[in-house]
């Protein structure tokens, strides 16, 4: 192969890779509007880094988790307040919350309200899924706006 047969075949090469690239995306059409008269849907202010149940998403890991209180870890699942502490910092980074539980934490609790350093707050609904009373875990059920 001559050096100019080379050239213009590797010439040839480029230009038909280069067109093969990814497609240009199409243009994403500006959202309509609702009718006048309708209300439009809003997003929450703030959404949750993680869902409820939290942290236990199901009965296997609940007792799994009560298991694992029971051998002595994470003994902040036995206390509603340290519960929604440890959410709350997972779900929007609140590092410095204010937390009050119902009925003073004992087995009775089944709200928690919270104030995030922005003074947001929320209440959160507790429960317990397996065991109830005094070394039972608790789990978030419900967050809502205060």
């Amino acid at each position: 192969m001559t050096l100019r047969r080379l050239l213009v075949t590797s010439a040839t090469a480029c230009v038909l890779l280069a067109g093969c690239g990814s497609p240009t995306p199409a243009a994403t059409p500006d959202p309509v509007p609702p009718p006048s008269g309708v209300p439009a849907v809003t997003e929450p202010a703030v959404a949750p880094a993680v869902a409820a149940p939290w942290p236990a998403r199901s009965a296997a890991e609940s007792v799994g988790l009560q298991e694992s209180v029971d051998d002595g870890a994470q003994p902040w699942l036995l206390d509603p307040a340290e519960l929604a502490r440890s959410y709350v910092a997972a779900a929007y980074g609140w590092d410095d919350a204010t937390v009050v539980a119902a009925g003073g934490g004992t087995a009775g609790a089944d709200t928690v309200d919270v104030t995030g350093p922005d003074g947001t707050r929320r209440v959160l609904t507790v429960a317990q899924p397996g065991r109830t009373g005094e070394g039972g875990i608790w789990v978030v059920t419900a967050d809502d706006p205060a």
